[in-house]
């Protein structure tokens, strides 16, 4: 006891020196997982050393330095999306949320010239495939045959790279791949369950082929994943069991992630948490929340960590990262609580009950932290460790302290936190109690009642105050008949002024588009994208866009969105409205071939109406060079396009009689026909005649036959006249084409 008021009272201060505020050193969470207990007690041991009192065990002092005080070991995800080497120092990776991945090569070996590697991601499942990447550059991967769909590697009937990857759930089994070519190393009994893992095979053009060279020159690309990994027990979603992992499902919720990366610690099953509570503050964390650019959710999480890490280490970072703290119920079941700007206090501790009082201001000027620097797991940055640029941000900087002593820089690392506006709201939190004041009531027994709790409202004596306080667990001196409590006042400023992004959050980091291959072809350009249903009910996605000079090969790629999330990039039918040469005949002219003008690309079949599809397209030259990807264009949602169309076009026989249209929502094209008779009575009303059905744009629809004008029907008795238009999914009509007059 005597030790405590010492150092406090030698401006030691360690309750202000609070890192973070998800897992503040006064937090209950501490007390289950910070320190060296994390890595050496089992849950058991911590809830019992909770109970009886931490500091009469000697380690009271560690429990409230902040992870970066203490020297925690830091998690740094963006290693993670980098292969490397087997060695017996590797541990088990593990992910949860959205994270891009490389991982251990596993094996690796080669039959005849043919490359084989076996690349184990992390721990499984592998909820849902968002990009393949192979070299650090994103591919496409037919889902069906493994086969890399992208130049440089994909060729006219296969592909030099496949792909194929299998999600972790414990069901593998071993690879036939593997079995086949390499019989007396891989057997049935390698079945690596339970672990997400990708095997690529490298087929060689030839060594002394140029290909070669250009495929392989720095050897084979290694392949990564982003995806969705792991799943979570949500207590709010119908059907679900806490026992079945089957009923399980994917999130990103902030709670519900951090029970689920506490439930592979030893001695915690799923009937150690109040599943009531979490599913209370998973709702709070579902909630939208005001962000410079929307808004998001108020807590999400996505990380990548080491099975054999510090367990405390890593809960006390994901804690932070998802701004939560554990308490525990009266029932002793684990409750994961987000840390509100302006909690209220549980209990009042009034000067009645107080035998005795320590006070501190904060930390000493020149120590006080004053520049707020903060990084997080930044999907924007190619899914790295990325800091925010604060500049101009009042919150970040304290200038008048910056002035007199220099800056005071204050690192926040939030592993865990997959968002900038996300991180900042912590880092606020976290910077203004790194400088609060801090202290200690001694009261009588009374001061018992505080035990369990996280906050109480602190009569100040002598300074008429009572503000709310973050409390760390009494402790009790029975000798004395006292109870001490360490405290640290929480900042007005949190509560005083809420959250405004406007003036408060800086912006994300620019995006970091992924790598692609350097190209002197000019960037093409999508025009336009349509979703089209034909009369026979059948749905097509197409989209029309530019050509650079210089490329010969397009590659048009789509991807669709689940729960607002994206599914990997596929491939796209291109096609374009080139015209073959045709022979004359009956001493006719050869009509020459019609060079391309317009540039398409579909999806047979597939309906997207009412979900949000993206599309993009490159073209490469022959030699293998591509462009970069054209900016992205969305459909969000789609739905069927019945804009009014431009009228066919015909471009005469000079120019292969071409008849058809250039745009994208067409699916029919349609004659007219109208009659009257010779003698000069009124025109009939116009009337469907013949038609074109599953009509494509930049296609020749010859079998319409042109009958144009003013034409005697056989026999001379009628005139009939004839106009052509196009028609949208709904039977819309557009412009008609050269229509006679009224």
């Amino acid at each position: 006891m005597k030790l405590w008021k010492s150092f406090l009272c030698a401006g030691a201060s360690y309750l202000a020196m609070t890192a973070h505020a998800s897992a503040d050193p006064i937090s209950i969470g501490f007390f289950l997982f910070a320190g060296p207990l994390g890595g050496i007690f089992s849950f058991g041991a911590l809830v019992l050393a909770a109970q009886v009192g931490l500091y009469a065990i000697g380690i009271g002092t560690s429990l409230l330095l902040s992870a970066s005080l203490r020297g925690s070991q830091k998690i740094d995800p963006g290693q993670y999306k980098n292969v490397f080497e087997a060695s017996p120092e590797n541990s088990e990776v593990n992910a949860i949320g959205r994270c891009r991945i490389g991982g251990l090569k596993a094996f690796g070996n080669t039959r005849n010239i043919d490359r084989f590697r076996l690349v184990c991601h992390a721990k499984g499942p592998l909820m849902a495939i968002e990009e393949y990447l192979l070299g650090g550059r994103e591919v496409v991967v037919d889902t069906d045959t493994g086969l890399v769909q992208s130049p440089p590697y994909v060729t006219q009937a296969s592909s030099f790279v496949s792909f194929k990857t299998k999600v972790g759930d414990g069901s593998e089994m071993a690879w036939p791949d593997l079995m086949t070519n390499f019989p007396s190393l891989w057997t049935a009994d390698h079945r690596v369950r339970g672990i997400a893992q990708t095997l690529c095979k490298y087929i060689s053009p030839g060594i002394y082929s140029e290909k070669f060279g250009e495929l392989y020159q720095t050897g084979e690309p290694e392949p990564a994943i982003t995806g969705r990994w792991n799943k979570v027990f949500d207590p709010r979603a119908p059907g679900a069991d806490a026992h079945d992992a089957a009923t399980w499902i994917w999130s990103m919720n902030g709670p519900l992630c951090a029970a689920r990366i506490m439930l592979d610690y030893p001695d915690l099953t799923v009937d150690s948490f109040d599943w009531s509570f979490i599913a209370e503050e998973a709702d709070r964390a579902d909630a939208l929340v005001a962000t410079l650019s929307g808004a998001e959710p108020r807590s999400q999480c996505s990380g990548v960590w080491l099975s054999e890490g510090k367990r405390g280490d890593t809960m006390d970072q994901v804690l932070e990262s998802i701004g939560c703290e554990i308490v525990l119920s009266e029932a002793g079941l684990i409750r994961i609580r987000l840390i509100d700007d302006a909690p209220a206090g549980e209990i009042t501790l009034t000067e009645r009950h107080m035998v005795d009082f320590s006070w501190r201001s904060g930390p000493e000027a020149a120590e006080r932290p004053n520049v707020c620097r903060v990084s997080y797991y930044s999907p924007e940055r190619g899914y790295e460790m990325s800091e925010i640029d604060m500049s101009g941000i009042a919150w970040a900087r304290v200038q008048a302290e910056i002035d007199r002593y220099g800056e005071k820089i204050y690192d926040i690392e939030l592993p865990f936190c997959p968002s900038a506006s996300q991180a900042q709201r912590i880092a606020r939190r976290l910077f203004l109690l790194a400088r609060g004041d801090t202290g200690v009531t001694v009261t009588n027994m009374a001061g018992l009642a505080a035990w369990g709790l996280t906050y109480a409202d602190i009569v100040l004596p002598d300074l008429d105050e009572t503000p709310v306080c973050k409390i760390a667990s009494p402790r009790c001196d029975d000798e004395r008949g006292q109870v001490e409590i360490p405290f640290i006042v929480w900042p007005s400023e949190l509560i005083d002024s809420p959250w405004q992004p406007e003036t408060m959050e800086a912006p994300a980091p620019e995006p970091l588009p992924n790598l692609q291959y350097e190209s002197d072809i000019a960037t093409p350009e999508i025009l336009s994208a349509a979703l089209v249903r034909y009369t026979s009910g059948i749905y097509e996605v197409r989209i029309r866009y530019t050509h650079p000079s210089g490329g010969s090969t397009a590659e048009a790629n789509y991807r669709t969105y689940a729960a607002g999330l994206p599914d990997p990039w596929s491939s796209m039918t291109e096609w374009d409205d080139y015209g073959d040469r045709k022979a004359g005949g009956d001493g006719e002219p050869d009509i020459p071939a019609r060079p391309a003008s317009a540039w398409f690309a579909r999806v047979d079949g597939l309906n997207i109406e009412g979900i949000r599809a993206d599309f993009r397209i490159r073209w490469f030259n022959g030699d293998g060079d591509a462009s970069y990807f054209s900016d992205v264009v969305t459909l969000d949602p789609a739905g069927l396009d019945n804009t009014p169309p431009a009228a066919p076009a015909y471009f005469g026989p000079s120019n292969n009689n071409y008849f058809g249209t250039k745009d994208v929502n067409v699916v029919r094209i349609l004659r007219e026909k109208r009659t009257r008779a010779v003698s000069g009575l009124p025109w009939s009303a116009w009337a469907d005649d013949i038609w074109e059905d599953d009509v494509r744009p930049g296609v020749d629809y010859p079998d319409i036959i042109f009958k144009l004008g003013f034409i005697p029907a056989p026999g001379g008795t009628t005139t009939e006249q004839y106009r052509y238009v196009c028609v949208t999914s709904d039977g819309t009509k557009g412009a008609y084409w050269d229509p006679p007059p009224d």
